[in-house]
């Protein structure tokens, strides 16, 4: 597997050619339509098949696993394109990659329930875990109910394990800063919450919870480790898993200064896993990401929060949403538009920009001009993505996570297959 980043004169054809791959094949997968159009310093992931399979007429996904040994899951992850089902006489299947695979590996993905269901489909065989977001609960330890039926289904019957997010309640942008306070104070509702948790988990088919961790003052650090660890206790004895989500702020991340509010130690020894969610500031457009930040800077927040943590209990969190702001950018006061990948490699290729990558921030930019103003997009491509798997690895983390999965992304996605095993925990 490479990254080639295109040059000025390239066409899908003179790249195909020198990489000894098809120009179709190419072209479906790094998601570009006909007529081929390049963007100069966009990102391709270029991977060389080993063994491929021609479809003939009255072939089914089942009798082609059969007759290629090759399990359907792998299929389907080595050919995304197939995901409904529908099979097309004379059409190319990859059954195996050249690449050797480096080891095991966890993934989950972030999904709103109103997903588009063939969006589901063909994400789901490259996940381990899928996080529904986002059941909200209350003072009194009641849940905020979700329409998420459709969506557990749809991941179990693909092997993958479907988990409950909880957070806390909003209004607009404004989280309810004292209700960890209430909840580890008050056994009574602390109770209430938990059996609600587990009553939900039973009548939905949920596998586990991923529990976001909300402000906690710092007289309550201990008290909400020991919360969590109660809630795992009496989940694990049902069979659910426990993760908890923590998150870096822009200013740890710059300055390296740790909030003294959540013991990372505690809170990795008291659930089963831990989500490191970094570029938590998708959900606040007035504020510039996580991402805006050098690569050392977020590496080394990270780094530290790791040693703190279990390296083996712990899960990188990133995003694969960009940003759109107006120049000149003022914190606080210009607001950011949220951009998918695809849309930003098409927002360039309209604009006639060039893509550019930021070295420290390992980000992907351009700058264009509309309506006679100037603006920047900045994203992650699959550069940029694939340093922080490295970097995951590197540290013995046991996995990843991507916000989100509303969108799907086919490079991402085969580069990380093209890489590792992806663990399945209910097949």
């Amino acid at each position: 597997m490479q990254i080639y980043i295109v040059q000025p004169g390239d066409t899908i054809y003179s790249i195909a050619n020198a990489h000894s791959v098809s120009p179709e094949r190419l072209s479906l997968e790094n998601d570009i339509p006909f007529p081929y159009n390049l963007v100069v310093g966009e990102a391709l992931v270029i991977i060389q098949p080993n063994r491929t399979y021609i479809v003939q007429e009255g072939d089914t996904l089942k009798s082609i696993s059969l007759s290629q040994q090759i399990d359907i899951m792998e299929l389907l992850r080595n050919n995304p394109s197939i995901s409904d089902g529908n099979l097309y006489t004379g059409e190319e299947l990859v059954i195996s990659y050249a690449d050797k695979r480096t080891g095991e590996i966890e993934t989950n993905g972030f999904t709103y329930p109103f997903i588009d269901m063939s969006i589901l489909r063909k994400t789901l065989p490259y996940l381990t875990y899928l996080t529904i977001y986002s059941y909200q609960y209350n003072r009194d330890g009641s849940l905020i109910e979700i329409e998420d039926t459709e969506i557990i289904q749809a991941a179990k019957s693909y092997g993958v394990a479907p988990i409950m997010y909880i957070t806390t309640p909003t209004s607009g942008d404004n989280i309810d800063t004292e209700i960890a306070h209430i909840f580890v104070s008050h056994m009574e509702i602390q109770n209430r919450f938990i059996d609600t948790i587990l009553l939900t988990l039973q009548i939905k088919g949920y596998s586990g919870i991923n529990m976001d961790t909300p402000y906690i003052q710092p007289p309550d650090r201990q008290l909400y480790v020991d919360f969590i660890k109660t809630l795992t206790n009496r989940l694990n004895r049902e069979g659910y898993s426990v993760t908890v989500t923590v998150a870096p702020s822009l200013f740890e991340a710059a300055t390296g200064i740790t909030y003294s509010g959540i013991d990372y130690t505690g809170l990795s020894n008291a659930a089963n896993a831990v989500l490191y969610q970094l570029t938590y500031e998708w959900k606040y457009p007035y504020y510039l990401p996580i991402s805006i930040l050098p690569l050392d800077a977020v590496l080394h927040t990270l780094r530290k929060a790791v040693a703190q943590f279990s390296p083996p209990k712990c899960i990188l969190g990133f995003t694969n949403i960009g940003f759109v702001f107006e120049f000149p950018y003022f914190a606080a006061i210009t607001e950011a538009n949220f951009i998918n990948y695809r849309s930003a490699i098409e927002l360039a290729n309209n604009t006639n920009s060039k893509i550019e990558f930021n070295e420290p921030s390992h980000s992907a930019y351009f700058h264009y001009i509309g309506n006679a103003k100037e603006y920047m997009a900045w994203f992650k491509d699959s550069r940029a993505i694939n340093s922080l798997i490295s970097n995951s690895q590197e540290l013995g983390m046991r996995g990843i996570s991507i916000w989100n999965i509303m969108y799907f992304i086919t490079n991402i996605w085969l580069l990380i297959n093209a890489q590792f095993e992806i663990k399945k925990i209910l097949l």
